[in-house]
């Protein structure tokens, strides 16, 4: 390709905005960056998506926030702990149980058992609470919901 060849193209030979030269020029000065801070400063440039104060601290601090007050449960569903106990299981089952089968961890929170899966043995529950479906298929079975 030939220099005298290149296709036209507006703004191809404007001169660049020359900064510094005087205030005659019209970019004298301040050089057209406004006055202090750091826009009128070299290297500076403010992030994407910067709007001059924080995101979190545009919205409302108000209203009730439960996370402070709920109640957190180890859960157990029925299939899952058919499937873990062994076969000729016939104790209790409560949080030593749980714990040895490794279904729960050792902190202090309650369990709850839910009632996901089959559940076809006939034992004895002593746990914090228990849903109303694994309740009846508990009992439906011959086995027992001891309170705590």
């Amino acid at each position: 390709m030939r220099l005298d060849k290149l296709p036209f193209t507006p703004n191809r030979l404007k001169k660049s905005k020359r900064l510094g030269c005087g205030r005659a020029c019209g970019h004298g000065e301040t050089s057209t960056r406004g006055n202090k801070g750091g826009n009128a400063r070299s290297g500076y440039s403010t992030p994407h998506n910067f709007s001059g104060i924080p995101w979190y601290r545009k919205f409302p601090k108000r209203g009730f926030n439960n996370s402070n007050f709920k109640k957190l449960y180890h859960v157990v569903n029925l299939g899952l702990l058919d499937s873990v106990l062994p076969a000729d299981f016939s104790a209790i089952v409560d949080r030593k149980v749980l714990s040895d089968l490794k279904l729960i961890d050792e902190d202090n929170l309650p369990i709850k058992v839910l009632g996901n899966g089959e559940w076809k043995r006939s034992l004895s529950f002593q746990v914090d609470k228990v849903s109303e479906g694994a309740k009846a298929k508990i009992e439906a079975v011959g086995g027992k919901v001891l309170s705590v």
